[in-house]
C-alpha cells in the first residue's frame, strides 16, 4: 500500500477543542491541495463525529495521517476515537429508515456522505472508532517522508485556535460557498436558457422534416401520376404510330421517331429509379424471397441490354463457377439491379472490348465486409473499361453521382441507379460492392445462396442464350452473348 504517515493526534474533551481539531484539519488539506469545498466538506464531517464523541463517549482523541492506496493515490486518514458506553447496534443507527431522538444517527450520517470512506466500528461498552478519508486530488504530488516533515513543521508553527477566530474562518468559508453556489446557479440558469433555445430550434427542425416528408409524398404522388402515366401512354402512341406509319415516312422521319422514343424511355428511366430510392428512403420499397437460379435471371437481363452492346460491339459473356447457382431474393428486383450494372458496364467499355458475368457460389463472406455467415450466390459483372478512380471508388452508390473516364463525357442518367441498386440489395438480405482492378471496373451482387435444385418457375433453358458475338455491322442488332 505504501506511505503510511502519522500526522498528529489532537485530544478532544471540551467543545473549544473541536475547534483546535477543525483548525488542523482545515490546515492539512490546504496543505494537501485540497480545495475550499473538499475542506469544508472534511471540516463539516470531523465536527460532527468529534462532537458525538464528547457528547456520547465522554471525549476521545482525533490523529491525523496520510496513507497510500491502490493507483498510486493516497488518502488523507481521519481516525476519531471514544471511550465511551460504544453502541449497541452500529448497523440500525446507519440503516435509512433509523428515526435517532438525539441527533447522532444524522450526524454520522451525514458525515458519512461528505467523505470518500467511512467506516465506523462500535460494540456495547468497547467505545467507538471512525475512520474517515478523503482521496487526494490528481493534482497533487505524491507525498513522501520530505513533505510530510515540512507538513509536520508548518502544523507546529501554526496558532491555536480561538473561538472568535475559528467563528471568522467559518464565516469566510461560509460566505465562500455561497458565492460558489450564486455562480453556479447563475451558469445553471444560463445553461437552461441555452437548453430551451435548442429544444426550440429541435422542434423547428421537427417541423421542417416532417413538412418536407409530406412535401415529398405529394411529390412522389404527382410524379407516379402526372409524369410516369402520361410518359407509358406516350411510348405506347409511338410505337402504334411507327408500325402504321413504318411504309410511308422516311428515314429522316424514322429516325425523329427513334430519338423521341429513347427520351422517353431515359425519362421513364429517371422517374423509375427516382420513385424506387424515394420509395427505399421512406422504408416502403419492398421486395420477395424465393429461391431462383443465377443463370436464367443472368441472361435475361443480358438480353435487354443486347442492342445496346450490338451498337457498341461488345461482347456479353455469361458463365458459372459451379453448376447451378441458386439465390434467394426477387427476381424481378434481381433482374433490376443486373440491367443497371451491365448497362453501366456496356456504357463505360470501349467498343470491341467485353463484360463479363459471372455466378459462383461462395461458402463464406469475405472477411472485413457487412456480410457475415453463407452460403452466398454472387454475381460478378466485370468490364474492360477504365475502372473507377481510387477516389471515387467509396462515392459510387451516392444518390446523383455520375463518374465520367477520359475521352468520354459523363453518361447520361439519374445518378441513382446504383443507390437504388444497393438498396434492393440489401433489401433482400445481401449487398451490392465495387471494386477497380485498374483495367476495368467490378460490381459483385450479393445475395443469400439457395437451397435445393432449379425451381419450375424460371424460364426453360432453351431461353438462355448461346449466340456467338457477331462482327457484322448489318447483324449488330442481333443479341452479342456468348456463355451459359
Amino acid at each position: 500500500m505504501g506511505l503510511n504517515a502519522q500526522l498528529l493526534t489532537v485530544a478532544i474533551q471540551r467543545e473549544p477543542d473541536i475547534l483546535i481539531a477543525r483548525q488542523r484539519a482545515r490546515q492539512i488539506s490546504q496543505f494537501l491541495g485540497f480545495s475550499s469545498g473538499d475542506t469544508a466538506r472534511i471540516t463539516t464531517a470531523l465536527s460532527e463525529i468529534a462532537r458525538n464523541a464528547i457528547e456520547y463517549g465522554g471525549g476521545g482523541t482525533v490523529a491525523f495521517a496520510i496513507e497510500g492506496q491502490a493507483l498510486d493515490r493516497q488518502d488523507l486518514v481521519i481516525r476519531v476515537e471514544d471511550k465511551g458506553a460504544g453502541i449497541a447496534d452500529v448497523k440500525a443507527v446507519l440503516s435509512p429508515d433509523f428515526k435517532s431522538r438525539t441527533g447522532m444517527g444524522i450526524g454520522i450520517k451525514g458525515s458519512r456522505a461528505l467523505m470518500d470512506r467511512f467506516v465506523i466500528t462500535s460494540a456495547a461498552g468497547s467505545g467507538t472508532a471512525v475512520v474517515m478519508a478523503k482521496r487526494l486530488p490528481w493534482s497533487t504530488s505524491k507525498f513522501g517522508a520530505a513533505e510530510i516533515a515540512r507538513l509536520g513543521s508548518e502544523l507546529a508553527k501554526a496558532n491555536e485556535a480561538t473561538p472568535l477566530g475559528e467563528l471568522r474562518i467559518q464565516n469566510q468559508a461560509l460566505l465562500a460557498s455561497l458565492h460558489e453556489l450564486t455562480h453556479r446557479q447563475a451558469e445553471i440558469e444560463r445553461l437552461a436558457v441555452i437548453a430551451g433555445d435548442a429544444r426550440d430550434r429541435a422542434e423547428a427542425a421537427q417541423l421542417v422534416a416532417e413538412r418536407s416528408v409530406v412535401v415529398r409524398e405529394r411529390f412522389m404522388a404527382l410524379t407516379t401520376h402526372e409524369l410516369r402515366t402520361p410518359l407509358n401512354a406516350i411510348m405506347g402512341f409511338l410505337d402504334l404510330l411507327d408500325m402504321e406509319l413504318s411504309a410511308s415516312i422516311t428515314e429522316k422521319q424514322k429516325g425523329y421517331f427513334a430519338r423521341v422514343r429513347r427520351a422517353c424511355k431515359h425519362l421513364a428511366g429517371v422517374t423509375n429509379d427516382f420513385l424506387d430510392m424515394a420509395q427505399g428512403d421512406a422504408g416502403r420499397l419492398r421486395v420477395a424471397r424465393h429461391p431462383g437460379a443465377a443463370r436464367y435471371v443472368m441472361s435475361e437481363a443480358s438480353a435487354l441490354v443486347a442492342p445496346q452492346a450490338a451498337a457498341r460491339d461488345i461482347t456479353v459473356s455469361l458463365s458459372e463457377t459451379t453448376d447451378h447457382v441458386m439465390y434467394l431474393g426477387d427476381v424481378d428486383r434481381v433482374r433490376q439491379v443486373l440491367v443497371n450494372l451491365l448497362g453501366n458496364a456496356v456504357s463505360f467499355t470501349p467498343p470491341g472490348g467485353t463484360v463479363d458475368v459471372v455466378a459462383t457460389r461462395v461458402a463464406d463472406a469475405a472477411p472485413g465486409g457487412t456480410l457475415t455467415g453463407g452460403p452466398w450466390c454472387a454475381i460478378r459483372v466485370e468490364d474492360t473499361g477504365p475502372g473507377i478512380p481510387s477516389d471515387k471508388l467509396s462515392h459510387v452508390f451516392e444518390p446523383f453521382v455520375q463518374l465520367s473516364s477520359e475521352g468520354q463525357a459523363t453518361r447520361k442518367g439519374s445518378g441513382l441507379g446504383l443507390t437504388v441498386s444497393r438498396q434492393l440489395a440489401l433489401l433482400m438480405g445481401g449487398d451490392l460492392t465495387a471494386a477497380s482492378t485498374g483495367a476495368g471496373a467490378v460490381f459483385t451482387l450479393w445475395l443469400e445462396g439457395g437451397a435445393g435444385n432449379e425451381t419450375g418457375n424460371e424460364p426453360d433453358v432453351e431461353h438462355v442464350g448461346a449466340t456467338v458475338a457477331v462482327a457484322d455491322p448489318a447483324r449488330r442488332s442481333e443479341s452479342l452473348i456468348t456463355g451459359l
